[in-house]
């Protein structure tokens, strides 16, 4: 038996918290997976019309210079579109990347609490 493992597939659901429009993406954002969530973002802006949009980050085992960009693209979507933007932190190694990669600082985040 091999101790590879498969990749996670990729997923992303939509949820409605309060006033608050919440994406929620599952395993790996990477190049591949990137489209995906972003579609999902654009989505959540056009239905949040200037509300909140919350990017849950706590089911995201992955993510890449492309999953970065995502981020902050949609934190430029947001300030168009006059919405807020925030995230829920995900597993640490997770926000250790965001820290690395000088842009933990630039997004708003929201506790995982409000959500519940």
């Amino acid at each position: 038996m091999s101790d590879f493992q498969m990749p996670e597939t990729f997923s992303v659901r939509t949820e409605r918290h309060g006033d608050a429009v919440v994406v929620v993406p599952t395993g790996e954002l990477d190049l591949a997976t990137a489209p995906a969530l972003e579609a999902a973002l654009a989505r959540a802006f056009d239905a949040a019309a200037a509300g909140s949009v919350v990017l849950d980050l706590r089911e995201l085992a992955f993510i890449d210079s492309s999953g970065l960009r995502t981020l902050l693209t949609a934190r430029r979507q947001a300030e168009q579109a006059g919405a807020s933007f925030s995230l829920v932190a995900g597993h640490r190694g997770l926000e250790r990347t965001l820290e690395i990669a000088g842009v933990h600082k630039v997004f708003t985040w929201t506790p995982a609490e409000e959500l519940a």
